[in-house]
């Protein structure tokens, strides 16, 4: 009887933690369902042109998917192969796109908002499980450490950004792997294996961040099983073969696609190349400097942004008190990883996988063409928030027994309100997301030093500019609205080609001529080649050819001569323009007696058409006035 009594006590025990982690994660599902159900509908945004709405192999559908495995990363949308090996190579999210316009059609955002907040359910329920089975082995430090992922504000813009599923698919894949593994260390099957390693290359194919793993693994083996030494290279070698295949299939594919040239867009050099100024040591201690505030964001995530690129964040040198404080915060986290590493500490295990994981999006090792990315800090969370969670379970534990509140309680009194200020936080992020347009007003505030957020403000008035409803008061309006934005970005950097141009059109048709030409010739210096430069003095000469004409009627010899002269400077990328302007000029010297220099004005115009039917007849008149006044 004793012992029927202990084995029903032993199963009400495991009922009782059944049920009770049933309870959990149903909590879980119901926490990012209210944090993360309005991003649904929201549109399009940002990076999610480049992805899916003018992405012509994903726009194929399932046609399209095969060219996805084949070609890097934005190939779909820049319709040209990539530039390097380090080109982005993340078949598996624009599969998933593929397969759902293959399924749904184009335009489709609520569906695909939706999916991305599924998947996030998914994830958190997936490492509470982790944790409260396989690591921790304590449902509650494994709960709270899920619902602080859960809750965390940082983790915004991987959800209600569809471009960002990249994220959420690898880290959804790396924790169905480590499942998979610590379940085949308990059970020993080769399935259970094989699983597991094929769920860590899909992990590659989401995003190359997985790669992080291979030296993260065998850390996680060391702190949670009880395998030897040997053992836990022996089992981590298998994962290291799989990233070597990885390594090799992507490698072959961008070194095999690399059929273009290296020219880059000179126009948004400084935004994908954001330390290209840094002089001297400046690079290096700027991306320390940015190292600390990956923290701040972490611990206090406010305020977000989702652009930090140049000049958003000054470049720095050793003499910023903030870069030594980073050097110390980091120096004493690996210390303190190092010192109670034997002693197996969570704390320490904590750290180094949010150093291992953390250490691709540094720009330490190389330039990410990333300043900051909140997106970048969504996997290294997770032992952030584990951390935490760990830390709490024991400052409570010890609260506990010096006063006569429960730990219930205590938790209670601190997870409520940041579940509540966490709420407010996400819930109004993901308004921001609703559209590019919405967002980027929403961050302006945030990043008004920003180059690429001046320009993408500039870029909207002038394309309001561009409507066909507008009245000529709206239409200056707006392009009053864009100069100050497009003036800005050019004060940060002087190059942007870009600007240069939108600006100069603005004044253009404010008919602000003078201020037009002036920008134009600052292109001119820090871009001669522009293509552009072509269209602009295409049409300055047609304006100097028609100032010389009026000019002209009213008998304005002197300046008739001027302008269509500027004319013919500048109508030299285009004979049709040249042939207009020589053909005015040498009536222009036909009218005041200039026979011979009319005479070879018509010549050049004969040469660019020889058809001309008038220029002939005026040819032929100057050589028969020319040949009589020499007889």
């Amino acid at each position: 009887m004793k012992y029927i009594s202990l084995k029903v006590t032993e199963l009400m025990s495991v009922m009782k933690g059944f049920h009770l982690k049933w309870k959990m994660m149903v909590m879980l599902t119901v926490v990012c369902m209210v944090f993360y159900t309005n991003s649904c509908f929201n549109d399009y945004c940002l990076d999610d042109v480049m992805v899916i709405t003018e992405n012509t192999n994903t726009l194929k559908g399932f046609e399209g998917i095969e060219e996805h495995f084949t070609k890097d990363y934005l190939y779909g949308f820049m319709h040209k192969e990539s530039q390097s090996a380090l080109s982005p190579w993340r078949p598996l999210s624009l599969i998933s796109f593929s397969i759902e316009v293959g399924m749904m059609g184009i335009n489709h955002p609520a569906y695909s908002h939706m999916i991305n907040v599924l998947l996030y359910i998914f994830i958190t329920i997936l490492l509470f499980t982790l944790l409260s089975e396989y690591l921790l082995k304590d449902y509650w430090i494994a709960f709270f450490a899920a619902l602080l992922f859960a809750i965390h504000p940082i983790h915004t813009e991987v959800v209600s950004n569809i471009k960002s599923r990249d994220e959420l698919l690898c880290l959804i894949t790396i924790l169905s792997s480590l499942h998979l593994l610590w379940r085949y260390l308990n059970a020993r099957k080769k399935r259970t294996l094989f699983c597991s390693l094929l769920l860590f290359f899909m992990s590659l194919l989401s995003k190359e961040n997985a790669i992080t793993f291979v030296a993260g693994i065998p850390i996680m083996l060391y702190f949670f099983s009880d395998l030897k030494k040997n053992k836990i290279i022996a089992m981590s070698c298998w994962y290291w073969v799989v990233a070597f295949i990885y390594l090799v299939i992507r490698l072959y594919i961008l070194k095999h696609n690399n059929l273009g040239d290296d020219s880059t867009n000179d126009g948004f050099l400084i935004i994908n190349y954001p330390f290209l100024f840094a002089e001297g040591n400046e690079a290096f201690f700027t991306k320390i400097f940015i190292l600390l505030k990956y923290l701040q964001l972490l611990v206090f995530p406010n305020p977000l942004c989702f652009d930090y690129s140049y000049n958003q964040i000054p470049y720095v040198n050793q003499n910023n008190l903030f870069v030594w404080l980073s050097f110390l915060t980091y120096g004493f986290m690996i210390f303190y990883a190092i010192k109670h590493f034997k002693k197996k500490h969570i704390l320490s295990f904590c750290i180094l996988l949010f150093l291992i994981t953390f250490s691709l999006a540094t720009n330490l090792f190389f330039d990410i063409a990333v300043t900051i990315g909140e997106r970048l800090l969504f996997i290294p969370s997770v032992f952030f928030c584990i951390a935490i969670a760990y830390i709490g379970n024991l400052t409570f534990s010890s609260i506990e027994n010096k006063i006569s509140v429960s730990k219930k309680t205590l938790t209670l009194l601190f997870i409520i309100p940041i579940t509540t200020l966490s709420a407010y936080k996400v819930i109004n992020r993901n308004k921001d997301w609703k559209d590019t347009d919405t967002l980027n007003f929403a961050d302006y505030p945030k990043a008004s030093n920003s180059v690429r957020m001046n320009d993408a403000l500039g870029n909207y008035y002038l394309r309001k500019v561009e409507s066909k409803k507008l009245t000529p008061a709206e239409e200056v309006n707006y392009i009053n609205k864009a100069i100050p934005y497009y003036k800005k970005a050019i004060s940060l950097y002087p190059a942007f080609e870009n600007d240069l141009i939108n600006i100069a059109i603005c004044y253009d048709k404010l008919g602000n001529l003078s201020m037009s030409e002036l920008y134009w010739n600052k292109l001119k210096e820090v871009a001669p080649n522009n293509p552009h430069l072509k269209d602009y003095n295409n049409h300055q000469a047609g304006v100097n050819i028609l100032k010389g004409i009026q000019f002209n009627e009213q008998n304005n010899f002197d300046s008739s001569y001027f302008y269509l002269s500027k004319g013919i400077k500048m109508a030299m990328y285009d004979d049709s323009v040249t042939v207009q302007a020589y053909y005015h000029i040498a009536g222009l010297y036909y009218k005041t007696g200039k026979y011979r220099e009319a005479h070879d004005a018509l010549g050049k115009v004969l040469a660019l058409d020889p058809n001309n039917k008038t220029a002939q007849m005026g040819y032929q008149s100057c050589e028969e006035i020319l040949k009589n006044k020499n007889k």
